[in-house]
């Protein structure tokens, strides 16, 4: 098993995805992580800019070229969005996530509230109404 991040996913020629963290297993040592075809864990952290194209766009890549599990950790919301390749989108998890290594079948379990109690507030962007026109 490998875990690696940031790093670039080649979807098709000049069409990358850059998860934040990439999990997957190499098939023999030595092979550069890129060129690593299971993909088993996409992690994107979506902050103020990133989420909607995260959602919309960087989710869905990943589930196409195979990765079995992504998710999109929202700062705002507290929350882990997970989506599968064969379940609903973007289940929320707000109290505890449980992953299982495909290759190995041990599991990680990640208690999502303590994750964010002390986290700081995610900054947010600047709106028109904060520069009033004279």
């Amino acid at each position: 098993m490998f875990v690696t991040g940031p790093g670039v996913v080649e979807v098709a020629p000049k069409d990358r995805l850059e998860p934040d963290v990439l999990v997957g297993r190499l098939p023999e040592s030595g092979t550069r992580w890129d060129k690593v075809q299971a993909w088993w864990l996409a992690v994107e952290v979506s902050g103020v800019g990133s989420r909607i194209y995260d959602r919309d766009y960087k989710r869905d890549g990943y589930l196409a070229i195979g990765v079995q599990e992504v998710w999109l950790v929202d700062l705002r919301a507290e929350r882990i969005f997970v989506s599968r390749p064969d379940t609903a989108k973007d289940v929320p998890h707000d109290r505890e996530l449980i992953w299982r290594s495909p290759g190995t079948g041990r599991e990680l379990r990640i208690d999502v509230a303590a994750l964010f109690r002390d986290a700081p507030p995610e900054p947010r962007l600047a709106m028109q109404e904060d520069f009033p026109l004279r």
